[in-house]
């Protein structure tokens, strides 16, 4: 019988103390560390390092935005065993190519179908909540705009309109405005968005790519409200927001602001989904 893996969880944020709790309640043994907290000998018969997303906000330490010291990714590197799997969000390149040069086994859990359909979720409840927060009204009648229509735009304008909001998806695909279109949306192609701007009191971008400028800033309603949750580069130009005077909210990594245990058990289904897939291929 094939003996159980071994965790590491090192870095991240709120999502991963569950992680460790969550492996340690389905019976696997798991450990966190932080940077300066650990001997060589902590990495030794680890099986799975699971890492944070994204992996790293400069390309060079680990993300640990709980900790006070950084932890260089070179370090991390030197330390690991053979034959261990690197599960992380968001690795870059370099990162990828030094790990496999080791013939380590990297697995970018973010990249993942059903991890980004199971995130849909807290992050659209993310969203109403800082909606709810941010608004002086209702969402029942909210004239509002969700950018993209992605996995995360379609689960967040339709829980949108189940709370009575007026919503309307603002693309550039035409699949992705027909599939709006057919999931009851009010549309309106991107390149036509500076001509309707001006009614909502909501934007909610979900395209990584700059396409809230200062064409569509300077036609908002002054107390219209621009939430971000694309990752970087990000899709709102928020030095032209501010200078306009709009509030524009960065919400990124919302499911481990506003449900980390929720998030943090996603992440742990999909890296153990790997681990098995993984053994029965071999």
């Amino acid at each position: 019988m094939k003996k159980q893996p071994n965790f590491m969880i090192i870095g991240g944020d709120c999502r991963f103390s569950y992680i460790k709790t969550i492996l340690e309640k389905k019976g696997y043994c798991a450990k966190r560390i932080y940077p300066g907290e650990y001997r060589a000998d902590d990495f030794k018969n680890i099986d799975i390092f699971i890492l944070p997303v994204p992996v790293s906000r400069d390309n060079i330490n680990i993300s640990t935005p709980l900790a006070g010291e950084l932890f260089y990714f070179g370090d991390f590197l030197r330390l690991l065993p053979e034959k261990c799997i690197v599960a992380g969000g968001l690795f870059n390149e370099e990162q990828i190519e030094k790990l496999r040069n080791r013939n380590i086994d990297v697995f970018d859990y973010y990249k993942n179908e059903a991890l980004a359909i199971q995130n849909a979720i807290p992050t659209a409840e993310g969203v109403i909540g800082i909606l709810i927060n941010a608004l002086p009204v209702t969402i029942n009648g909210l004239r509002c705009a969700v950018t993209g229509y992605g996995k995360c735009a379609s689960v967040l304008s339709e829980k949108l309109s189940v709370l009575g909001a007026d919503v309307t998806v603002v693309a550039r695909s035409d699949k992705n405005l027909s599939d709006a279109q057919k999931d009851g949306m009010k549309i309106c192609r991107l390149s036509d968005f500076h001509s309707i701007c001006h009614e909502f009191s909501a934007i909610i971008n979900t395209v990584p790519a700059r396409i809230i400028d200062r064409n569509i800033i300077s036609e908002l309603k002054q107390d219209c409200v621009i939430i971000e949750i694309a990752s970087a580069p990000f899709g709102t130009d928020f030095d032209c927001a501010a200078e306009f005077g709009i509030n524009a909210i960065k919400a990124g990594a919302l499911p481990g602001r506003t449900s980390p245990e929720t998030a943090g058990e996603i992440i742990c289904d999909t890296v153990l989904s790997y681990y098995r897939s993984d053994n029965n291929d071999n």
